[in-house]
């Protein structure tokens, strides 16, 4: 017999071929047939079935079918070493079964099934074979954002791998895998930002109050090198929040904060003095903290030197993982709304900065405008900046191409 192995995604395209032989036999009514001839004693019913028996390196992604000829199913049950069962369906009319879900790696499985032929004669047949054992599995080890988690319209969903995933057939065939719903239709891509790690953005921000779900079981997808999917990273749910827009103005020295197009606050600030220019473009919102130690040998600057700084700073959230903040700086309220003195981080009064933390969330968006530099927002490796692509360019990174998340049906 030939060994069929498909994907679980190809099973529909494949079932009439592998199954054009099982044409349903219309039973009769009589005990002998029209020439009298006397009733048998054993049944015609007869079985073709892949795997073949003894294998014992079946790809975990194949599918066992079972077909009849001669009669009908009666009953087929796939059955692994510790008593479980396969899951499997029965065609219409018991032509044929197969199974629908991934077999379990390194397991010996049996195969059991019995048919009825046009005399209501039954016979039965088993068969035993083993999977493969993959070489390396590969899980999603993290999910971003956490399960229950509410977030700002700008945070695209991360999923990191615990190994590599550089083929990028592979790269296409996880992306079509990991399945993504909102209860609001987003159109968006999947794309890689390094060999670990995939990040979905939407082509616009999030609708507010979107309900995302993400599931990154990969489990029996084949990739590459006798590497498998695993079951890692589950599932994770979370909600988009309001839209708060925080654009900061460099040149007049002010940031605007709005949510959902409504003016909450104009705060004068300080921004990146000639030399250390904040980057200029679009940022997410990383996380936030109520102190934290800034020392400026962290970021290059020589201890001693005139730019030398070591300061407990409060009320920080964070843009990037270089290390811009948006925080209270008493020491400059006399330069905020009038000159850009800081390092790079975006300055205000201790009163405006502890608002600013209890407003908004992680995924937020801040724009910074006007700086007069080149310096810009790295796209990828220094935070959320994949908003400073363009669709095409995003697009780019996308093994699979663009999708519609919507709720599941």
């Amino acid at each position: 017999m030939r060994r069929i192995s498909v994907s679980p995604g190809r099973q529909g395209a494949l079932r009439p071929a592998v199954f054009a032989f099982a044409a349903m036999v219309i039973l009769g009514a009589c005990g002998e047939d029209s020439g009298g001839a006397a009733r048998p004693t054993v049944s015609s019913a007869r079985f073709v079935m892949t795997p073949q028996d003894g294998n014992d390196a079946v790809a975990p992604e194949s599918v066992v079918t079972v077909g009849s000829g001669g009669g009908k199913l009666a009953e087929v049950v796939l059955v692994a070493g510790d008593g479980s069962t396969a899951s499997g369906r029965m065609s219409p009319g018991g032509a044929s079964w197969y199974t629908d879900k991934p077999l379990r790696y390194g397991t010996k499985y049996t195969l059991k099934a019995s048919a009825v032929d046009v005399y209501g004669l039954t016979t039965s047949t088993s068969e035993t074979f083993t999977t493969l054992t993959p070489a390396t599995i590969v899980s999603a080890e993290k999910v971003t954002p956490e399960k229950g988690a509410t977030v700002g319209v700008g945070m695209p969903v991360s999923v990191e791998f615990d190994h590599a995933v550089k083929d990028v057939a592979v790269r296409a065939a996880v992306e079509r895998r990991l399945r993504l719903t909102s209860s609001t239709p987003v159109e968006g891509a999947w794309g890689w930002v390094d060999d670990k790690t995939v990040r979905f953005r939407p082509k616009d921000y999030w609708p507010t109050g979107t309900k995302v779900s993400v599931a990154t079981d990969l489990y029996g997808l084949p990739m590459g090198d006798g590497a498998y999917g695993g079951t890692g990273g589950g599932v994770s749910d979370f909600v988009i929040g309001p839209a708060v827009m925080t654009t900061v103005d460099s040149a007049a020295h002010q940031m605007t904060v709005t949510r959902n197009g409504e003016l909450l606050r104009t705060v004068p600030v300080t921004t990146g003095k000639p030399g250390f220019t904040t980057r200029s473009g679009t940022k997410v919102i990383l996380g936030k903290e109520e102190h934290v130690l800034m020392d400026g040998t962290t970021v290059g600057i020589a201890e001693g030197s005139s730019d030398a700084y070591r300061l407990d700073v409060y009320w920080a959230t964070r843009v990037t993982w270089s290390g811009e903040y948006l925080h209270a700086a008493p020491w400059s309220v006399g330069s905020q709304g009038v000159a850009n003195v800081s390092h790079g981080c975006v300055g205000m009064s201790t009163e405006n900065a502890q608002w600013y933390y209890g407003v908004v969330t992680v995924g937020d968006v801040v724009n910074v405008i006007n700086t007069d530099s080149s310096k810009t927002m790295e796209p990828i490796g220094n935070g959320y900046g994949e908003w400073n692509l363009s669709w095409d360019e995003w697009l780019k990174d996308s093994a699979a191409g663009a999708v519609t998340a919507a709720k599941p049906v």
